[in-house]
């Protein structure tokens, strides 16, 4: 099992939703049913970042 993988099935238990955007995997917050690609996701689920507060173009609110 690879890195993104272990991030897939992590973000899965978390209750993220995945879905295909322009052939790329994306994932919606089942909470705030907001979409970030996977990256991204992963690093919200792991800092316990609110997924509520969308993130600006540097990464802060």
């Amino acid at each position: 099992m690879n890195g993104q993988d272990r991030e897939r099935l992590e973000l899965e238990r978390a209750g993220w939703e995945r879905l295909e955007h322009e052939a790329e995997a994306v994932w919606r917050n089942s909470v705030s049913g907001l979409v970030y690609p996977q990256g991204i996701a992963i690093s919200l689920l792991r800092e316990g970042a609110d997924p509520d507060v969308p993130l600006g173009p540097e990464g802060g609110a």
